[in-house]
């Protein structure tokens, strides 16, 4: 009875620091001060400008949701620009990125909403980190207006497919499997056995697909003709700057040059307000106890939880 009251005392010791650590989290951030200092607020009050980050890898979040149902990965990016779009004050919307790209369809959704948005005549403005390259510079040529930093990596625009191939160590350990399938390609890029030409073949031709589609995107969210984008469409990353020479970015600038040019497109005054992700802090406790228990911030994408093979829009050095 003493061991199980002990452990019952322990676990509501850590609960409670949980929520103290998050309570404090909270205060910091109302405040201004340590991690969100950089993000600038203003009363909740008049047309604006709404703030959606996209942190980390892109993709669909396999887990199924955080704590009353809040969605993660880009399923919360997409809800954020829908809720944005709803709001009759948001006469702008800036996008903060710093991500790698990743999945395919995750990115496309993305690239969809934003694409929505400039119909509905919302100012879409995308501010670049210090990565926003592949599908990260996919969600970025949606934008009406671009900004980088000049030392920000981007490009790297192309498809990606890895698939490692371990038949060698599987036959030194002495592990074969037993597979049994509908079609010979159902065990496609399996890791226990060398892929053959035909499967490649079907592999390039979702890569080539998928390559296709980027470009056409780019070349629409860009009002670029994609000749002028297929010598830099190699999968090259390079720096702001150089992506401001080849026209794939519009300006060089921060992310405070950058809400100066959203309230300026959306003609709206200097001091317009601006309306950032998380305001609540019911929100903000949840999300750090989620951090506590799964070290992840709800804008960022978690690691995903599949080890199968992915047709990526994503910077992979």
């Amino acid at each position: 009875m003493d061991k199980n009251r002990k452990i019952v005392v322990s676990i509501l010791i850590l609960l409670v620091l949980s929520s103290v650590l998050a309570i404090i989290d909270i205060s910091i951030s109302m405040q201004g001060t340590g991690r969100d200092a950089y993000r600038l607020r203003s009363p909740d009050t008049g047309p604006g400008v709404g703030i959606v980050r996209i942190y980390g890898p892109i993709a669909i979040d396999a887990s199924g949701g955080g704590p009353l149902g809040m969605a993660y990965g880009s399923d919360a990016i997409v809800q954020r620009l829908d809720d944005l779009s709803r709001d009759a004050r948001i006469k702008a919307v800036l996008v903060r990125i710093n991500s790698p790209g990743g999945t395919v369809a995750a990115t496309q959704e993305i690239y969809d909403k934003i694409m929505r948005l400039r119909k509905d005549n919302i100012v879409v403005v995308a501010s670049m980190g210090e990565l926003a390259a592949s599908g990260g510079y996919y969600v970025a040529s949606a934008c009406n207006y671009i900004l980088a930093n000049h030392g920000s990596i981007t490009g790297s625009i192309g498809v990606i497919a890895v698939s490692p191939n371990l038949k060698g160590l599987f036959e030194k350990l002495g592990i074969r499997m037993n597979v049994i399938k509908s079609g010979r390609y159902k065990d496609l890029l399996s890791a226990y056995r060398d892929i053959s030409q035909e499967e490649r073949e079907l592999i390039q031709e979702i890569i080539d697909s998928s390559y296709k589609k980027f470009l056409a995107d780019v070349s629409l969210g860009r009002n670029i003709p994609i000749p002028e984008i297929e010598p830099v469409a190699d999968g090259r990353v390079m720096s702001g700057e150089t992506a401001l020479r080849h026209r794939l970015v519009d300006e060089l600038g921060s992310f405070e040059t950058a809400l100066a040019k959203a309230r300026a497109l959306a003609k709206l005054p200097e001091d317009a307000p601006v309306y950032d992700e998380v305001t609540n802090p019911i929100e903000r406790l949840l999300m750090s106890l989620q951090g506590a228990r799964g070290g992840i911030d709800i804008r960022v994408d978690r690691q995903f939880l599949s080890n199968l093979p992915a047709v990526e829009y994503r910077y992979q050095p």
